[in-house]
């Protein structure tokens, strides 16, 4: 599950003190674990949080894109949110959050590497919040399979219509238009 929706879901209510509010975190953080499909609230949810990045109907052309790609490659885009992040000192930007899920491992192993099993998230390796540098800091030695994994997941955006957001491979912006 995405943790921002676990987040934004679990903690939407203030909490007593005490025994219930450790209930709740419990719970909220057994969710946010949780590797099953979207279900439609969270869609619903992702959706609405994505509505001013996705007004532009080249950008949801872009996306739908993405998408028939990388199931034609055996793979699942499954977008996670639309946050704000730090892409340069004090700058905020609306960016696309999103994971890639095996369908078909057989057919996925073709185009990414690592560990690959159905309905499993490919291995990109971990996300870091933070500016780039601070990013590139946190994680000085990145797998050989997770960088090659990036790079493809980079390259497909980018081919359809999306740029990486530097030091974070999950986040994307819409590539400015070519005129």
């Amino acid at each position: 599950m995405n943790i921002a929706f676990a987040v934004k879901k679990c903690v939407q209510k203030p909490v007593g003190a005490g025994l219930g509010a450790a209930l709740v975190l419990l719970a909220c953080s057994a969710s946010a674990k949780d590797t099953s499909w979207p279900t439609v609230e969270q869609e619903r949810f992702v959706a609405t949080e994505c509505a001013a990045l996705m007004e532009h109907a080249r950008t949801r052309h872009a996306l739908q894109m993405v998408k028939v790609l990388v199931q034609s490659q055996g793979m699942q885009l499954v977008l996670q949110a639309c946050p704000y992040v730090r892409t340069h000192p004090g700058t905020l930007q609306q960016v696309l959050d999103v994971r890639v899920r095996v369908v078909d491992s057989e057919t996925a192993a073709h185009f990414v590497r690592g560990p690959l099993a159905d309905g499993e998230e490919v291995d990109m390796g971990d996300v870091h919040l933070g500016l780039p540098e601070e990013v590139a800091a946190q994680e000085p030695d990145v797998a050989p399979d997770v960088q090659f994994n990036r790079g493809w997941l980079a390259a497909v955006m980018l081919g359809r219509g999306w740029q990486a957001v530097p030091g974070h491979w999950w986040a994307f912006v819409p590539a400015p238009s070519r005129k």
